[in-house]
């Protein structure tokens, strides 16, 4: 009797799951295969897991093409599958990269778009994830993520409408997971998470304790709205050992005709089951999800899909205890959502450093191919002023805009933006931003036009300013700088520097006519050096552009040949003492017989600041085992302790009105320059490494270390794809006790834009100008990998060393870091500026122009900007973009995390209707983050936590008032129906 009740109650749990699904969907079609209450339910979910780039472009591995590399064409899959699909009603297949999917669509004809489109609102095939591509989770800058989400899943939205909506997240490949793209997921609206790399330690713990499924809270200041259910996959993402039945498997097929030779049905079916009783031996109820392919599966669907049926009836006919069926992670999800157990908790940490085995630390891709990187950095933050611009354009230019977020979409892969694809591949995600670059200057000059007139000239980007290369300003005599602030904040003063010809003569002028004082500073000879560098220009002009409105332009005239004297040219002094730059806020002491820096001195405040580069040797190996892992793309496994690649470097001064430098030079082959700006409290480190030697076959992998004398404890701080910090502890985990068996990669972190180290009173932070790994192996020290050059694969699929080579030599890198020395007090307000600055940088454009300087000022003697009034401090627009005609995409962003500053880390209210002085607001609603649902009707499942043991769905409460409050590190997205205000 006690059973029947258990399984009559079980029965209506079941049904009501059912119904609250169609009701949550709106896809009256939509269901699930039927689960047993008394039996072990095997969810087989059938999945290809198609790489956007990694072993081939993404192009070649849509087609087919190059077949050397890989045999696989997703649009064969594809194909194949759909076909599949339409013979059994109870199988089912899931999808993920809509970069994929979207190419597909668009070649197939319209009966076919059809019987896809039945087979999604019956929810045979389910769309998990949807982003244009399952981005990296170490490298991205929480924009860019967020934009590739939106992206994809708008085009699911536009094209199956809500019954292609996801509700599950798949992030099963990338190598660790970051607490904020999980934030981020819930704020999407996602109901759970499935990942499966996961530490190797951390997965014998949590598969020997049931911890296998939990709660991630990242943040708990969040509370359940950051709440989101993860499940670590078993055996990662692919199907038991035995049991691949594409046509490039070795594996056996279920051979299931008594009559031949070869009858295999029992030995199968015992197989698997045998795998079946060891996953659920991982897991807290009567569901367990087995996936049912691997990387570029079911090629040959049929293959997959008629073993998979014999699977599971001969295995329901034997068993009589376990129940396998089709299904889908959402349907799995529900299943165990009803089955109303109390789940762990993970709160306040990430799923950082990945190691597969005990040498195997995936910590060398934060750093891997860094120039690349760079591209992908300095593309987002085009990309985001772009977008803005373009909403001056209604529908005009919607293609080139397209283009460029297509391009930046498919660079956030996970073997992309991470380095860790072979090198022809790294040259196409790069050709195809360099196109997306070419069509974003497209949507700048047009918006130029749009805000000043017709006769505006064409501007270019400078795309090779990086190197100190502009054909503009070394060729031109005359030419016009337009710079846009894509920050909803007027920039009071900034530093703008761009290469000339050294012996010319130039004098800048602002947008009024008003002559600005400048620098000419000689660029170093490592940057003369530079291979593939093409440019005659010796010197870079420096002046401080000021006053730059917010979300607007401004523009500068610059005179070349001038019959006017120009500013003083800075002289070079060397010296063999202790020598200071002091720009009157921050004095910079060098040792002068080791030409180091010793020490710095802000505000009265004296801090021991030391800086110098080291390098690793990287482990050679032949990967037999986990004792002869190499270094490569994925893997960081330094030979022994760092080097210092010099005690002393050779130094010179320069000294201007607006900027002071010091240019130290360790080797031919490394070189720095220490830099204050007039007005600045911060210490800008200009590095330059490259080509990295080849010494007795091995490769090297170059850090910097700053070192200062704060009491750290074994505490340092990074930050979480640009957004919240993470805290770290040397050689300790939160959930696991660490075994230490690699001493420095196991303490290697992601930093996507800082690092910092803390005492009572004072606070260092390192900001960088791109991903990078980092760590603190000393107490007041703070290290960062800035570059590496390997001899060795590390057998982790890409067949290839990363050595990259760039015009006949080994690859050259120049980038930025900026340290900031701060008490505690102002520590948060220094960081969170800069790295605002950092993703939201001024945009430089620059024009040749045939007017003299009257005529130019005359014409074009205007700031512009979009906005009517500035936002506070600590609130960022996030995104700006067109949506559909007369709507546009608006995210407003608080900076700051809670308690994290006294000034900033409070609630902010906006008036969303008086932001915007070229459309104005008729009204509008707010969606989750992604932009792919209304918040007030988004209704994401509910768990049961030992904190909160009776877990009721809600609905989202959100207002529709015209002032709109902000909380602490929250990010709010609104559909605005607006009128355009056409110009005078």
């Amino acid at each position: 009797m006690r059973n029947q009740i258990r399984f009559v109650s079980s029965f209506f749990i079941v049904i009501f799951c059912c119904i609250r699904f169609i009701d949550a969907s709106k896809c009256n079609e939509k269901t699930c295969n039927p689960t047993h209450p008394n039996k072990l339910n095997v969810h087989l979910v059938p999945h290809t897991h198609d790489d956007v780039g990694w072993l081939k472009t993404v192009d070649q591995y849509y087609y087919g093409g190059n077949k050397g590399h890989a045999p696989f064409g997703v649009q064969y899959i594809l194909d194949s599958v759909i076909s599949e699909l339409q013979k059994n009603p109870d199988r089912r297949f899931i999808y993920v990269e809509s970069a994929f999917f979207w190419r597909w669509w668009e070649s197939i004809e319209e009966n076919e778009q059809k019987q896809v489109k039945d087979l999604v609102k019956e929810g045979r095939l389910e769309f998990v994830h949807g982003g244009w591509c399952m981005s990296d989770e170490a490298t991205p800058h929480y924009t860019s993520m967020i934009d590739q989400m939106t992206l994809g899943l708008k085009f699911l939205n536009d094209t199956f409408e809500e019954c292609g909506r996801p509700t599950v997240a798949w992030q099963i490949d990338p190598f660790g997971h970051s607490s904020e793209l999980a934030i981020e997921f819930a704020e999407m609206g996602y109901d759970s998470l499935f990942v499966s790399r996961i530490d190797y330690e951390d997965h014998s713990v949590r598969k020997n304790s049931k911890q296998m499924e939990m709660i991630w809270r990242p943040d708990t200041s969040l509370g359940e709205s950051g709440d989101l259910f993860l499940n670590i996959m078993y055996n990662t993402y692919t199907s038991p050992s035995g049991f691949c039945f594409d046509t490039y498997c070795n594996d056996e097929p279920i051979m299931d005709n008594r009559k031949l030779h070869g009858y295999n049905v029992d030995d199968r079916i015992q197989k698997f089951e045998d795998h079946v009783q060891v996953y659920r031996k991982a897991y807290r109820t009567n569901h367990i999800l087995i996936p049912m392919g691997g990387d570029f599966t079911y090629s040959v669907a049929s293959s997959w899909f008629k073993n998979i049926d014999k699977l599971i009836r001969y295995t329901n006919e034997k068993f009589t205890s376990i129940n396998l069926l089709y299904s889908t992670p959402d349907c799995y999800i529900r299943a165990i959502n009803a089955a109303n157990t109390t789940w762990p908790v993970k709160d306040n940490d990430d799923f950082f450093p990945y190691a597969s085995d005990e040498h195997s630390y995936w910590t060398g891709y934060f750093t891997s191919r860094p120039a690349f990187k760079y591209m992908v950095y300095r593309a987002n933050n085009a990309l985001q002023a772009v977008k803005q611009t373009a909403t001056l354009l209604g529908n005009n230019f919607e293609e080139e805009e397209l283009k460029f977020k297509r391009a930046l979409g498919i660079s956030q892969h996970h073997d992309a933006v991470s380095g860790t694809e072979k090198q022809h591949v790294t040259d196409d995600y790069a050709l195809y931003l360099h196109e997306g670059l070419v069509e974003g200057r497209k949507i700048f000059n047009e918006a130029f036009k749009f805000l000043y007139t017709s006769e505006y000239p064409e501007h270019h980007l400078c795309n090779l300013k990086n190197i100190s290369q502009c054909d503009i300003t070394e060729s031109t005599q005359n030419f016009v700088v337009t710079l846009y602030n894509p920050s909803p904040r007027r920039i009071n003063s900034i530093p703008l520097r761009f290469p000339i010809i050294g012996n010319a003569k130039h004098q800048v002028y602002s947008s009024s006519g008003a002559f600005i004082d400048s620098d000419v500073i000689p660029l170093s000879e490592g940057v003369l050096k530079i291979p593939g560098r093409k440019s005659n220009a010796t010197t870079e002009l420096v002046f401080l552009a000021k006053d730059i409105p917010p979300l607007g332009a401004t523009n500068f005239y610059i005179q070349t040949n001038a019959d006017n004297k120009p500013s003083a040219k800075p002289q070079p002094v060397a010296s063999d003492a202790d020598f200071i730059l002091d720009n009157g806020l921050v004095q910079l002491t060098f040792n002068g017989t080791s030409g180091l820096l010793r020490s710095v001195k802000k505000n009265g405040t004296e801090w021991n600041l030391a800086q110098n580069f080291y390098t690793y040797d990287a482990m050679k190996g032949y990967n037999y085992n986990a004792d002869t892992r190499a270094s490569g793309a994925y893997i960081f496994r330094p030979k022994g302790e760092a080097k210092p690649v010099k005690e002393k470097a050779i130094v010179t001064q320069y000294r201007g009105k607006y900027v002071q430098e010091v240019h130290q030079v360790f080797t031919p082959w490394l070189s720095q320059i220490i830099r204050l700006y007039q007005g600045v409290e911060d210490v800008e480190f200009e590095w330059l490494i490259g080509p990295i030697p080849i010494i007795e076959w091995t490769g090297m992998e170059i850090i910097t270390r700053y070192t200062t004398d704060l009491p750290s404890n074994g505490v340092f701080y990074t930050d979480s794809n640009g957004r919240r910090w993470i805290k770290r502890e040397r050689n300790r985990r939160k959930s696991w006790n660490l075994t230490i068996t690699e001493p420095v990669s196991c303490n290697y972190y992601p930093l996507t834009s800082a690092i910092s180290l803390k005492s009572n009173e004072k606070q260092v932070t390192v900001v960088t100008d791109r991903p990078q790994g980092g760590t603190s192996m000393t107490d007041g020290q703070l290290e960062v990998m800035l570059h590496r050059r390997l001899l060795y694969d590390d057998n982790f699929g890409v067949v290839e060393p990363l050595d990259e080579i760039a015009f006949g030599e080994g690859l050259v890198v120049r980038g930025k870091h900026t340290v900031q020395l701060n008490l505690i007090a102002s520590a948060a307000e220094s960081h969170r500026f800069k790295a605002a600055e950092s993703a939201y940088g001024a945009i430089p454009l620059f024009a040749k122009t045939n007017y003299k300087l009257e005529e130019w000022t005359n014409k074009f003697n205007k700031n512009v900007t979009l906005m009517k009034a500035e936002l506070p401090p600590n609130v960022q627009i996030t995104t700006l973009e067109r949506w559909r005609e007369n709507q546009i995409l608006l995210r407003l962003e608080h900076l700051f995390e809670l308690n994290e500053s006294s000034n900033y880390s409070k609630p902010v209210t906006v008036d969303i209707e008086k932001l915007f002085s070229f459309f104005g607001v008729d009204s509008y609603k707010e969606l989750t983050l992604a932009a792919n649902q209304e918040k007030v009707s988004s209704k994401r499942l509910k768990w049961r936590t030992p904190d909160n043991p009776a877990a009721k769905a809600e609905l989202n409460k959100t207002g529709t008032d015209k002032i709109i409050t902000l909380q602490p590190m929250q990010i709010r997205t609104f559909l605005l129906n607006v009128t355009p205000i056409k110009r005078r």
